[in-house]
């Protein structure tokens, strides 16, 4: 959670397991929708240890929430797991 003038402004759930073949499980998106309700925030992010290097977007219908799934590549060199971080954090942030 990253607050900014007492304001929630970003959740992320951080899970430390890889995307299944079948995509993210959904009792991890029940959670994230979950934290972004109770917050009152349009948009979160989960992020898995690996999967998919591309984020992908669930849009929850009639409820005006995001969820953005995102994987780092944790084989990557210190230096390319920074960068995975780095973009992450852009993101976050736009």
């Amino acid at each position: 959670m990253w607050r900014h003038q007492q304001r929630v402004r970003a959740v992320l759930d951080v899970k430390y397991k890889t995307e299944r073949a079948g995509g993210y499980p959904q009792t991890d998106l029940y959670q994230l929708l979950a934290y972004c309700t109770a917050l009152g925030l349009t948009r979160g992010h989960l992020v898995y240890a690996s999967g998919d290097p591309r984020p992908l977007v669930h849009t929850v219908p009639n409820a005006g929430i995001s969820l953005v799934c995102h994987a780092l590549d944790l084989t990557a060199p210190p230096d390319g797991l920074l960068a995975q971080v780095r973009r992450l954090g852009v993101q976050l942030v736009a």
